[in-house]
């Protein structure tokens, strides 16, 4: 009894002694540290304060500010960010604050602030109160592949055509405030206002309508509660956090948790409305609400299934997007609104040269959709406007782990702090003018107005050589033998595709020797109508979706991936194809798992013996990319057994890829094999890998291409026009033939100018088995060579001051004459190892370019987000939201 005392004694003190040194290291510890870590990096800021850091002084000295109204200035930041204000005027623009126990670095030079916020996984948001975040969660919140799905669902909502249609909603609502301050005014035709709640009043009928159309008045009775709601948020964020305060029944606490059940039943009656009218196959609303159910019930029917929860959004997640809706769409408008009409009654000149464009544009009339776009003066004076009052003034991102920011590294550990007030009033970025009121300074744009070889890197213990001389590219890639592909693809990413692209030495030879025939000019020929059948399917789709006045907007990117895919299944398999599309869609969600491994593995830190072991072990994704492996090898084998009896039998071998590499390899196997030599043709296993290979490689490369072309041509229509000229010139309107396509050259050049800015593959990667000399320099076994494609690709030395543009002219004479014969253009590899599909996937490119062109004109849609990422192949991370238009022959 008295040894079990003993042992709970001993295990109690073990507990607390862990708790207490937990609790030090969160007030203490940590803190000095990180205080020790920022002080090298040459950031100055106050020592750290136990528990409270600076939150003392920041309060006081915004109440302070806050105590009194300023002089009439746009001078506003010592008010409204006095104690940044402070630490920068005191520390300089290296500084730090204490937010509590976090040192938060102030981050003030552009790049360094482009750079945190193109790299949202390196630098997530911090994480906030909860109680805070029952104001408005939702995609503002959301991290990683959360934010993802919720982007693409609700994207649609804010489109071109979608906008456009809610615009007689703003009329109605900006028409009552009119109305309403025309009845206040005296006999003299004037009054005085105070417009700051006429404002709000006006953003929250705006959003309350357009967010739930018919619905809007029971919309307005939530706002006022969201309104509520944001005053208890922001006395709550203002005091200090003390941890586990936020769980005691405090009266704003327990006011807080009742607007939330407020709303959210509100919230939840009218989407239960929606939903039973969407699955009556009623019309849904041209509203936000209705808009977003839409895209969120197409996206569980198309990708969903009973027990995949992580298709779509919950009924929580939807709840969540339209509080966030409210809260964001009118605290931003406004206080735009309600800023700009200050500026403009202090400013009468401005508000002439705006009345006047208004008036030069719509007259009495009420205003258009293009109009508004066309309003060059009103948006100089918004933008000035939003650069001297943001909206928000600053944003904060959390530095998970350490991270390299320029020239500085930030610890693990700290907030980064970016204050964007702060950046809007810096001289040294806009100017002596810089906190004086002059919209003039967009009068060319936001662009104009904010102006806006040899090296190696460690890939683990290896060192990775970067080479970007053609002429050593060159010899890399000729040199096929003393410069092999490196082996250390994770067994588990090889489930994807293996096969021609992973072999070396005499199997690679072999294998090159058998599939050639598949690839070979007359095969191509003969798999035309296929590519012709898969390019029409996509051109009817798009053509039903067209609205009446011959227009619709699409993310074109999963359409272009089920174009290639489709392409590759008839072409691969024939008569079997609708079998083919199944095993794709297995190797799609192969290759995201694959992707997730590779992106797991590339962790700094993370030792590859770890990785080694760590693939063994039965995870969920391990499981589950075997369990596709399985699925995947069954379906090829019956396929490829059922065409080896119909070839044994004397039937004749279809015209696919699968066909032809079957009829090459028998007659490999009679002409060279016998019974005992398994090193002639291929296994069976061997020919499974090269049909994955087929799909991966061959929908990987054609969809990037031409989604690229796309969002190229929507950007440059007159390069777009030239090639619609060229098509209806050599086709009409007649479906693209095999001469035709050849003789295609102004789209040849767009095609190879799209690869050379956005090639598929980024890079290729060599090992030196032994020493090499390479031009001038030796190389010792051992290292890897990295052949960087996209850097060789815009560098200026090989393409002159342009590099970095679109300009097709370059390639007006041929890739030989663009290149002066240099090793500068490989998209598709070079050498011995060329991409054996290259001509299959231009040949590709160019039946589905010229039958768009033929049918459509397109331009980007303002939802597009230009976001390039390396998933694989070079991919649009937030897809390709274009907007198509019927052409008129």
């Amino acid at each position: 009894m008295k040894a079990a005392w003993a042992i709970t004694m001993s295990l109690i003190v073990i507990l607390v002694l862990i708790w207490v040194w937990k609790i030090l290291n969160w007030l203490w510890f940590k803190p000095k540290r990180l205080e020790k870590l920022l002080r090298e990096e040459g950031f100055q800021g106050n020592p750290y304060k136990l528990f409270v850091g600076d939150s003392k002084e920041f309060l006081q000295m915004r109440n302070e500010a806050l105590s009194k109204p300023m002089n009439l200035s746009d001078d506003i930041v010592p008010r409204v960010s006095s104690y940044i204000h402070h630490s920068v005027n005191t520390h300089g623009k290296k500084s730090f604050i204490w937010f509590g126990s976090t040192p938060r670095v102030t981050i003030l030079e552009p790049e360094q602030i482009k750079d945190v916020l193109n790299k949202m996984s390196d630098f997530p948001k911090p994480k906030s109160n909860p109680l805070v975040k029952l104001l408005a969660t939702g995609l503002i919140d959301h991290e990683g592949e959360k934010w993802s799905k919720h982007r693409r669902l609700i994207n649609p909502a804010f489109n071109l055509e979608k906008l456009k249609t809610m615009l007689p909603l703003f009329l109605e609502s900006c028409n009552d405030l009119v109305s309403k301050w025309e009845g206040m005014l005296s006999s003299d035709g004037s009054c005085e206002i105070d417009a700051w709640p006429f404002l709000q009043n006006l953003a929250s009928d705006v959003i309350a309508r357009s967010a739930f159309g018919s619905s809007f008045e029971e919309g307005r009775r939530i706002f006022q509660l969201q309104r509520e709601q944001a005053k208890l948020a922001l006395q709550l964020a203002l005091k200090i956090q003390i941890p586990g305060w936020r769980f005691l029944p405090t009266k704003s606490h327990r006011r807080m948790k009742e607007i939330d059940r407020h709303i959210k039943a509100s919230l939840k009656d009218m989407i239960y409305r929606r939903e039973k009218a969407l699955k009556a196959g009623e019309a849904s609303n041209n509203d936000l609400l209705g808009i977003l159910l839409e895209s969120n019930q197409k996206e569980i029917q198309e990708h969903g299934n009973g027990d995949n929860k992580n298709v779509g959004m919950s009924l929580e997640d939807v709840i969540q997007e339209c509080k966030l809706f409210y809260f964001a769409g009118q605290e931003t408008t406004s206080v735009l609104l309600v800023w700009t009409m200050v500026l403009l009654s202090r400013y009468p000149n401005w508000q002439q040269r705006a009345r006047e464009e208004v008036f030069q544009i719509f007259g009495n009339e009420k205003p258009g959709f293009d109009g508004l776009n066309r309003l060059k003066i009103v948006t100089m004076i918004l933008n000035e406007v939003l650069r001297l009052y943001p909206p928000a003034l600053e944003l904060a991102r959390v530095v998970k782990r350490d991270m390299k920011l320029g020239n500085i590294t930030l610890p693990a550990g700290v907030d980064v702090f970016l204050p964007t007030v702060l950046v809007h009033h810096d001289n040294e970025f806009w100017g002596e003018d810089a906190n004086q009121f002059n919209p003039e300074r967009f009068s060319e744009g936001v662009l104009k107005a904010t102006n806006g070889k040899k090296s190696f890197i460690w890939l683990g213990p290896t060192p990775r050589v970067t080479i970007l001389d053609p002429e050593q590219i060159k010899d890399v890639l000729n040199k096929m033998y003393d410069f092999p592909k490196p082996d250390s693809t994770n067994p588990l990413v090889k489930l994807l595709a293996t096969g021609l692209i992973d072999h070396e030495g005499e199997k690679w030879s072999k294998h090159r020797r058998l599939i050639n025939p598949a690839f070979n000019l007359e095969k191509l020929k003969t798999m035309l109508p296929l590519f012709f059948e898969s390019c029409n399917d996509l051109v009817n789709k798009w053509e039903g979706m067209l609205s009446s006045d011959g227009s619709c907007e699409i993310d074109a990117w999963p359409f272009l991936q089920n174009l290639a895919s489709d392409v590759i299944a008839r072409s691969a398999f024939g008569s079997s194809f609708e079998e083919g599309r199944r095993i794709f869609q297995l190797q799609r969600e192969q290759a995201k798992l694959a992707l997730q491994l590779i992106l797991k593995i590339q962790i700094p830190g993370w030792r590859m013996e770890k990785c080694i072991f760590c693939r063994f072990l039965p995870t969920k994704s391990h499981r589950r990319m075997k369990e596709i492996d399985r699925d995947i090898k069954a379906s090829l084998k019956d396929m490829i057994y059922k065409r080896e009896r119909a070839l044994k039998a004397g039937e004749a071998s279809n015209n696919d890829l699968l066909g032809i590499l079957l009829e090459s390899n028998q007659k490999e196997i009679q002409e060279h094999g016998n019974g005992d030599n398994k090193n002639v043709g291929m296994s069976l296993e061997d020919v499974i890998q090269e049909c994955k290979l087929f799909y991966f490689a061959g929908q990987e490369t054609t969809s990037v291409l031409l989604v690229w072309t796309m969002v190229l041509l929507s950007r440059y229509p007159n390069w777009q026009q030239r090639a619609r000229e060229e098509v209806l010139q050599v086709f009409g309107n007649e479906k693209p033939n095999f001469d035709g396509l050849n003789r295609l050259k102004i789209v040849t050049m767009i095609l190879n100018e799209v690869l050379r800015l956005y090639p598929p593959v980024l890079g290729l990667t060599r090992f030196v088995k032994k020493d090499m000399k390479l031009g001038n320099i030796t190389l010792p076994a051992g290292v890897q060579v990295l052949l960087p494609t996209a850097l060789v690709h815009h560098e200026s030395e090989f393409w002159g001051e342009d590099a970095k543009q679109f300009n097709p002219e370059r390639f007006s004479e041929g890739v030989l004459k663009a290149t002066n014969g240099r090793v500068s253009f490989f998209p598709f590899g070079w050498g011995p190892r060329i991409c054996i599909g290259q001509n299959f996937s231009l040949l590709e490119a160019k039946m589905a370019l010229s039958m768009i062109l033929q049918h459509f004109s397109f331009e980007l849609s303002p939802a597009y987000a230009h976001a390039p990422a390396m998933l694989i192949t070079l991919h649009p991370q937030y897809g390709a939201h274009i907007i198509l238009h019927k052409v008129k022959m």
